[in-house]
């Protein structure tokens, strides 16, 4: 796809490499009443015959467009002429195809066809009356808030939407083929790292479609129709007491966030002596929050994705994990993509799986840990950017993932449990891998504080940990 400009083809003329067929300027003019697009410049290298667009997060008002017509040299049109607007696919494909050879098509190596649904044309056709030098304007008006959300922005940062437009089907005039055609390119800014991403989430990923999920836009406690939430001491020895209300709200911005409080709460459940570690403490300390989908949400087989910034605080236990909803605990199968806590003294990440051993109440664990020192040697910034943590599930393997970099795996024909030490159910079960007919797992989330993320004391809070959304894909069955 080359342009030349219209000084370009008057300089041939001039040089005689084109034949005009005429020596006078008015016969000249006459016999080159050519239509154009009036926004197409003169010459095309690359980026001339475009309008580049730079799209910034907080501009989501829609832009309006107005495209004209006119004759060579804005002559004046001695007779009406209508010609069709239409969107030229074949020369972006083109264009496109070429931009592996760099100069000139370079512009294009990121170029996406804009969808349908992210314009509008005023009119498919255009009109240039006699006696006017430039034709009423047709307004192509582009919905930006919608660019902004393309979920395109999660995998390709530097994509161009490109709107393609040309003008064909002259009724009087001849249409320039130099430059009759104009590419409105839309540059989306990149994914604030740091920043909760406002993208619409993709339905259908490595051919897997989206199920069910959870962006957190609103504002206010999390929807009681998908969320539950704990209350009370729970596990290991934690500090922390959850509670239903005021430690996790939408904050407006696209993010559930948990808050941990330093704040002392009578314990209800308070016994002087016992050794019930959630009976013996008459306060809890710190306050948090812990939710999940038991009851509302399970899936067998698939991809969980869930996008998070961390606090890495002294004290600070966040996690993102799964359990099975049958069977008690662990023969019901326990999955932890994300929990992050100390291992030697060392603030570190968890990538776990755990099932039934033959012992009551204890598991088999395969576990992975990482320091976080680690992650900060190759980026200084990792704790104060959001990470995507995944995880791909089918009837063989379990696969964890922080980044795209997997952590850990497990061959799903070795988690069988054992006989569960006296458990009602679920010894020799598979928690991972079976044909039981709603069997499932459900999603967690929380923030504990203390046991294994280590002494708070010193910590200031709140505490925070932000999620930007949950998000399900599977299989057609």
């Amino acid at each position: 796809m080359r342009f030349l400009g219209i000084k370009a083809i008057t300089a041939l003329f001039a040089a005689g490499l084109l034949a005009t067929g005429c020596g006078e300027d008015e016969k000249y003019n006459t016999d080159y009443q050519w239509l154009a697009l009036s926004q197409s410049t003169e010459k095309w290298d690359g980026s001339a015959c475009n309008q580049l667009y730079t799209l910034k997060e907080e501009q989501v008002t829609d832009t309006v467009i107005k495209l004209t017509v006119s004759l060579y040299q804005n002559q004046t049109a001695s007779q009406d002429c209508t010609a069709d607007i239409v969107i030229a696919k074949d020369s972006l494909a083109k264009a496109i195809s070429l931009s592996g050879n760099g100069g000139k098509y370079d512009v294009y190596k990121n170029a996406l066809l804009m969808d349908d649904s992210y314009y509008q044309l005023s009119s498919t056709q255009i009109t240039l009356k006699a006696g006017e030098v430039q034709s009423a304007p047709v307004d192509v008006t582009i919905h930006r808030e919608k660019l902004l959300k393309d979920p395109v922005r999660a995998e390709n940062e530097n994509a161009i939407f490109v709107l393609p437009i040309q003008i064909v089907n002259s009724s009087s005039y001849k249409v320039n083929e130099v430059v009759h055609t104009l590419m409105l390119m839309f540059q989306l800014p990149q994914i604030d790292p740091t920043q909760p991403d406002m993208t619409d989430p993709k339905q259908e990923v490595d051919g897997m479609k989206l199920i069910w999920h959870d962006e957190f836009n609103g504002t206010g406690a999390p929807d009681p129709s998908v969320w539950g939430l704990e209350e009370g001491f729970q596990r290991n020895n934690e500090l922390q007491w959850y509670q239903k209300e005021g430690n996790a709200e939408m904050d407006g911005n696209g993010n559930m966030v948990f808050i941990a409080k330093r704040e002392r709460v009578k314990n209800p459940n308070y016994v002087a002596g016992s050794g019930d570690w959630k009976k013996n403490r008459e306060y809890a300390e710190y306050t948090s929050a812990s939710m999940n989908t038991s009851g509302k949400f399970v899936f067998k087989y698939g991809r969980l994705l869930c996008r998070a910034k961390i606090p890495t605080d002294l004290g600070a236990w966040p996690a993102i994990w799964t359990c099975g909803n049958w069977w008690e605990w662990p023969l019901n199968g326990e999955i932890d993509l994300l929990e992050y806590y100390l291992v030697n003294g060392k603030p570190s990440i968890h990538a776990n799986f755990c099932w039934g051993s033959d012992t009551r109440w204890s598991g088999k664990w395969k576990s992975y840990n990482r320091p976080l020192e680690e992650f900060v040697a190759k980026d200084p910034d990792w704790t104060n950017k959001y990470h995507i943590w995944r995880m791909d599930w089918d009837e063989n393997y379990l696969r964890l993932y922080l980044d795209d970099e997997l952590l850990n795996e497990v061959d799903l024909r070795t988690t069988v449990n054992g006989s569960g030490g006296g458990a009602p159910e679920g010894g020799y079960q598979n928690p991972f891998s079976n044909n039981h007919e709603g069997f499932g797992a459900y999603v967690w989330l929380n923030l504990a504080v203390g046991a294994n993320g280590g002494d708070p004391s010193d910590t200031e809070f709140p505490m925070k940990y932000y999620v930007d959304y949950v998000r399900v894909y599977q299989l057609d069955k």
